[in-house]
């Protein structure tokens, strides 16, 4: 899938044209990722003003980025990322300006990584380990958007749900991502194997499978899991809890996904749906 970037500038004299890079922006069509400075000092002396209105763009890039949007303001319309990205780049002429985006053949990740160390002056970059909340923001996040790409179909997007119970033969469970409308048609949850995580946790998704498995034998359930690196030291211990637990899953009836696996997967279920209705 192919990959943009944009660097984000700060310009305090529109007239000069004077710019200093403040962050980046990496996306594709299921991801959006983002990082700024983490030592603004060098952009203090550049303004020579009072630049705490860049931290608060870059506050809300970040919560942008976690809804899947590309900058704050931004509204899906059935136009592709890239383009709308293009018309700011072109049209904004306030002292926050991005660049056209470029391609990359790199995933998200690794162009983030990138293009940080590339055109950040100050930023030390970490390779930061995912944990369970950012497994959950990717499944929401990847689905939401494939919901999206139904441009004739705009009710869908109206069908994903975040709280909503799905009915199991002894409780309600609540996945981080159902596309229901009255009934739930499919449901996805996130776990993160780049982290140690407790047993409980492993158990607790075990048994919303298997409730909801009993109950509905033929809803589906996809666990989108991240494994772990190679280069990480602890790379072999996480990688054997991870293959068992992933095994479990399946075991159990759910459908096992890495990331670039979600969209297939998510829109294959969408075109069931929408041949039904």
């Amino acid at each position: 899938m192919a990959s943009r970037y944009s660097i984000v500038q700060y310009v305090p004299n529109p007239i000069t044209d004077e710019r200093i890079n403040i962050g980046v922006v990496a996306f594709d069509d299921n991801d959006v990722r983002v990082q700024f400075l983490n030592n603004w000092s060098r952009v203090q002396a550049f303004g020579r003003e009072d630049i705490h209105f860049l931290r608060d763009f870059a506050k809300r890039m970040n919560f942008a980025a976690s809804e899947g949007l590309l900058f704050p303001g931004d509204e899906p319309d059935g136009t592709p990322k890239h383009e709308r990205l293009k018309k700011i780049a072109r049209g904004w002429i306030n002292s926050i300006q991005f660049t056209e985006p470029h391609g990359s053949l790199d995933n998200v990740e690794s162009l983030l990584e990138d293009i940080a160390q590339t055109y950040l002056v100050n930023v030390v970059p970490t390779k930061t380990k995912r944990n369970r909340q950012d497994a959950a923001r990717i499944t929401t996040s990847i689905i939401r958007t494939t919901l999206r790409s139904y441009d004739d179909k705009p009710a869908l997007k109206e069908m994903l749900k975040n709280d909503f119970p799905v009915k199991g033969s002894h409780k309600e469970h609540k996945f981080d991502a159902v596309v229901a409308n009255g009934q739930p048609y499919f449901a996805a949850h996130g776990i993160s194997f780049e982290v140690h995580i407790p047993e409980s946790l492993q158990d607790s998704i075990s048994w919303m499978i298997s409730d909801v498995k009993e109950s509905d034998p033929k809803l589906p359930i996809g666990i989108v899991a991240l494994p772990p690196k190679q280069e990480w030291q602890d790379y072999e211990k996480l990688n054997k809890l991870y293959q068992t637990t992933i095994s479990t899953y399946r075991d159990l009836g759910a459908e096992v996904l890495q990331e670039n696996e979600v969209q297939p997967w998510a829109s294959q279920t969408i075109d069931k749906l929408v041949a039904m209705v």
